[in-house]
């Protein structure tokens, strides 16, 4: 027993030595959990205490004496979520993001906030999560994201020009769009596009690699977003690129290709057997119809059929087997960042090329970035340069007889067919006058080549204590060279015999900053933010547009017409700018901001020419008040914040406000002129006067959630008033008219947002983001002496939100006769119905806007794999089939052209007392418009989604490298929407729907590898 006893102390002795050794060196690495590569500038605490910092290029440190007693170290990194370990001599130390310290910088571009501090509306979208989207539009990243944003697209058509409203639309003759901030620069987006034949247009905003982002930040309130003046009337996104930072140079190599199709089943319709059928059956009650026999009227259908529905020698004709194809996709990326303590550097190139769905579409890109940043003794130099070069291929939309979206839709049926038999072009096409589409194709194009250049360079000089001056200057230019040929082989060019059509366009924007910032903290608790701002921004545009016709052969260059023409135009505007704000706090707990911009723009007269544009914000953190102490653990963070503010809008016409002469007219041989508009002195800014209120709650440290109620008047709106005509300046249609500050309208809406960490530990990370928005869109005031004004199906009236639908409202079949009937909507509010829509009155059927939309987003990781998806949704919207000709339920178009999938036999009226689902099907019936058109955009969609597989660090440092990595990612993966959407549910702005190219779905696999 006494052996034992005698043991069992050893062992004891023996354990608390070993315990209470002590470690006097320690020496180890630390490197991301993301990519293995090392983190520089990592710092090593005891007890708060820095007692090592990672300088080596490779991630080591040593710390020679360690502190006595020391049993635990922690390493941390701004950034990167702080790791406790162990004292040990050899540490092997990995730390892994922290994205809620992150996602608490708000950037806006007159500098950057903690989300804290922020008194104003802004959300931050971090592209990381983002980076494997396949697609060239920048907005993608936007689409799920962020609340009270609605994306749009007229075209589905690579490098399209996408629409973006940000709490609905504040302007009807000036632009809709937020302001894009690249690095603290303004720069130019839009379509560049000078050609109309295609919706799709050639977004500026596609020039740019969107793996170049970082981080995105959209301001929607008029806090932050006053300070950019008569710019941000629609809300600024701000986007910041990425930097170099110290240590070693690591590497990214990045590929991925893929497919894509159409994201939708985009206007279906009968086959070649179903419509015959249905034709048949329309001949027959054509005849029925005109107090003909039955035996009659079958004799007549037989006679008539194979003048409409015949099978050609080749069978039925699948239009969209022939004009559509899988779309590719391929894209190829390397890019480089490292430097010293106090240089960095950022580069990187990209190839992308995207073929559309249909056999011409197609967008491909060079993009090339490079950014330095260099801190001296006091003075800081960043410098940014990109070069882009563009090429987009695009075909014909909407009604044009070229269109092959109109084509498969409508006009060519699967009774024509491409090919004779011989092989040549068929040219049997009733609905296209001939025109074969794939003979179109074939010879004819449209194509555009886009050079851009943006670059920027600034310096900051800390002139004294924490007051600095800063100088930046930025020069965006683009060039366009966009071409268009019609060949003599088809019926575009026939006439002509060969049209080629050429236009170069060279936009050019300078802008310049000054800035003089002071932040000073008095007495502990009273901290200030000042900033005075003086900027320019000069822009120039100049356009040359050559036509030649009449060619002697099938070469289309201007020089080989037989005739020839030119025009060209050069215009120019320029602003200045005077710029302050005003940041206070007070313990942390009371903020207060306000901030004046005076715009002066040359688009206006100098009576009008300066605008004062302003805001005043506050925010109270409730969480920091003493009675809140009790509750600090359930309640992290509590804020109400509110602003209220004035910005604007400035005409689109740069010399509008000029009464000027239009110099080309032709008399009897000679040039000469004419006056084409009288003075407009009176031209001023639109103004937007925005009020915002908001409440920040974080829970748990875990769960934040955002709630915003904001109003948006825009008065003083640009809108054509009728003037006398008795000058003779009268435009194009025969009316005389000026434009106008006359116009109010309103936005008002909620939004609310929620953002949870679910789960955070050393394999599992589950993130949640889930927003909804709801705004309302109001027209106030429209010329004054009008209350509505009605532009095909829509209706502009006041007190109805501006995009509203106007037509017959739609009421079933008439059991008796098989005709459409229609509400009366007499002055009484009678619903009595009546099959003649000359009895019936139009009423307001539907608005455009949608009732709610938002996005749903899920990051899910564990160990090795990583699951990323967005969805979007939209609820309570509404659109109209504008393409009439197929709706007339056995009209002209239905005979030489294609029925939609929707007639089916069964569901027609086909005796008296049918209480049938569609009326007759007959030759020779006439299209309505009416509510039987309106198409409810209601819809889920599975946006983007990755997966991706990441090899695990140490397999992966015994090939030498820092990250393997293999993704698929998908975008429009699957579409949820009503069977009465026949078209993509993202439609245009104003939800008039004709033939525009339906969104694409793709899926690509990719391949990452860092070192």
């Amino acid at each position: 027993m006494r052996r034992k006893l005698m043991l069992l102390i050893s062992y004891l002795v023996v354990w608390v030595g070993v315990v209470n050794a002590q470690v006097s060196q320690v020496a180890g690495t630390v490197t991301s959990s993301e990519d293995g590569l090392p983190i520089v500038g990592a710092s090593v605490l005891v007890k708060g205490t820095t007692v090592g910092t990672v300088t080596d290029i490779d991630g080591n440190f040593s710390i020679p004496n360690v502190p006595e007693n020391a049993k635990t170290l922690v390493v941390s990194f701004i950034g990167m979520k702080s790791e406790e370990v162990a004292v040990a001599p050899t540490l092997n130390v990995v730390l892994h993001p922290d994205t809620e310290v992150l996602d608490e910088v708000v950037v806006t571009g007159y500098g950057n906030f903690k989300k804290s501090s922020f008194t104003g509306s802004a959300s931050n979208v971090s592209t990381e999560k983002l980076k494997d989207v396949p697609s060239v539009s920048v907005q993608d990243r936007l689409a799920g994201s962020v609340s009270g944003v609605q994306i749009t697209s007229t075209s589905g058509q690579p490098g399209a020009v996408a629409s973006v409203r940000i709490r609905g639309m504040g302007s009807i003759n000036a632009s809709n769009e937020p302001l894009y901030v690249i690095d603290g620069v303004p720069m130019m987006n839009g379509n560049v596009s000078e050609f109309s034949y295609a919706n799709s247009g050639n977004s500026l905003m596609a020039t740019l690699n969107s793996n170049d982002i970082e981080s995105m930040t959209v301001i929607k309130d008029a806090a932050a977003a006053s300070l950019y003046g008569s710019r941000a009337a629609n809300g600024v996104i701000i986007i910041t690129t990425k930097r170099g930072s110290a240590g070693k140079t690591k590497f990214n190599v990045k590929a991925d290709w893929g497919m894509s199709d159409m994201a939708i089943n985009y206007r279906p319709i009968l086959n070649g057997a179903e419509r015959r059928d249905i034709l048949y059956l329309g001949l027959k009650n054509y005849m029925l119809n005109g107090g003909k026999s039955e035996q009659e009227a079958i004799a007549y259908a037989d006679s008539k059929i194979d003048s409409y529905a015949a099978e050609p020698w080749s069978g039925y004709t699948d239009w969209k087997d022939v004009l559509f194809r899988k779309g590719a996709h391929q894209n190829y990326e390397v890019s480089a960042q490292g430097g010293s303590e106090k240089t960095h550097f950022y580069t990187s190139f990209s190839y992308t090329k995207q073929d559309g769905i249909t056999n011409v579409s197609g967008y491909e890109r060079f993009t090339g970035r490079a950014s330095v940043n260099h801190k001296a003794d006091r003075v800081s130099i960043d410098a940014s340069a990109m070069f882009t070069n563009s090429t987009q291929n695009v075909n014909n939309e909407g009604t044009s007889f070229a269109s092959p979206i109109m084509c498969y839709a409508m006009t060519a049926s699967p009774s024509t067919y491409p090919y004779n038999e011989d092989g040549s072009f068929s040219t049997f096409f009733p609905a296209l006058n001939g025109a074969n589409p794939v003979q179109t194709e074939t010879y004819n194009y449209n194509r555009s080549v886009v050079n851009r250049f943006m670059g920027s360079i600034g310096a900051t000089w800390n002139i004294w204590d924490n007051l600095n001056l800063k100088e930046i200057l930025s020069y965006d230019f683009s060039q366009n060279n966009e071409r268009v040929w019609w060949d003599p082989r088809t019926n575009d060019g026939r006439s002509s015999n060969g049209v080629m059509q050429r236009v170069m366009t060279n936009m050019a924007k300078l802008n310049t900053q000054t800035q003089l910032t002071y932040n000073k903290t008095v007495a502990e608790n009273h901290n200030f933010d000042v900033l005075l701002g003086f900027e320019t921004e000069d822009y120039g545009y100049e356009y040359v547009y050559a036509n030649g016709n009449t060619y002697p052969s099938y070469m289309p260059e201007i020089e080989n017409a037989g005739n020839t023409r030119a025009s060209s135009s050069v215009s120019k505007y320029r602003m200045t700018s005077f710029l302050g704000r005003l940041n206070y706090d007070f313990a942390d707990k009371y903020y207060f901001s306000g901030s004046y911009r005076r715009d002066g723009s040359s688009r206006l007269s100098r009576a009008s020419r300066w605008g004062d544009f302003w805001s005043v914000s506050g925010s109270w953190r409730i969480s920091g008040e003493s009675f809140m102490e009790s509750l600090n653990h359930i309640f992290t963070d509590v804020k109400l914040r509110a602003s209220y503010g004035v910005n604007g809008t400035q005409p689109t016409d740069y010399y509008g406000y000029l009464g000027v002469f239009g110099f080309g007219y032709n008399y009897k041989g000679n040039g000469g002129s004419a006056e084409m508009r009288v003075d407009n002195p009176n031209m001023k800014w639109e103004k937007n006067y925005a009020t915002n209120i908001g409440l920040d709650i974080t829970l748990w440290n875990r769960l934040s959630m955002t709630v915003e109620w904001y109003n948006r008047d825009t008065k003083d709106l640009l809108m054509n008033k009728a003037i006398s005509g008795v000058t003779g300046i009268i435009d194009g249609s025969g009316v005389a008219n000026t434009l106008m500050n006359v116009g109010e309208m309103r936005n008002r809406g909620v939004e609310f947002e929620l953002r949870s960490t679910n789960i955070q530990n050393k394999d599992w990370s589950w993130t949640t983001t889930f927003n909804i928005s709801h705004n309302r869109n109001t027209l106030l005031k429209l010329d004054g002496n009008q209350n509505e004004m009605i532009n095909g199906v829509l209706i502009h009236r006041v007190g109805e939100p501006y995009y509203s639908i106007y037509a017959y409202e739609y009421a079933g079949v008439d059991p008796q006769t098989g005709k459409e009937l229609y509400y009366i909507n007499g002055e009484n509010g009678s619903r009595e119905t009546t099959t003649n829509s000359a009895e019936a009155n139009k009423t307001i059927i539907g608005a455009v806007e949608p009732k709610v939309q938002g996005g749903l987003t899920n990051f899910v990781s564990w160990k090795f794999i990583d699951f990323n998806i967005t969805l979007t949704y939209s609820i309570g919207g509404n659109a109209f089939d504008y393409a009439t000709w197929l709706q007339s339920n056995g009209g002209t178009y239905n005979y030489v052209g294609n029925v939609p999938a929707y007639y089916k036999i069964e569901d027609t009226w086909q005796k008296p007392g049918d209480n049938a689902k569609l009326p007759q099907f007959a030759f020779g019936n006439k299209n309505i418009s009416s509510s039987r058109w309106l198409m409810p955009t209601d819809h889920l969609r599975v946006k983007n989604l990755t997966v991706g597989f990441t090899m695990p660090s140490n397999l992966s440092s015994k090939l030498g490298l820092g990250k393997v990595r293999a993704y698929v990612a998908a975008n429009n993966l699957l579409t949820w929407k009503s069977k009465k959407l026949y078209v993509d549910p993202e439609t245009p702005v104003n939800g008039i729907c004709t033939f525009e190219t339906p969104a694409l779905r793709t899926v690509t696999f990719g391949m990452e590898i860092g070192f």
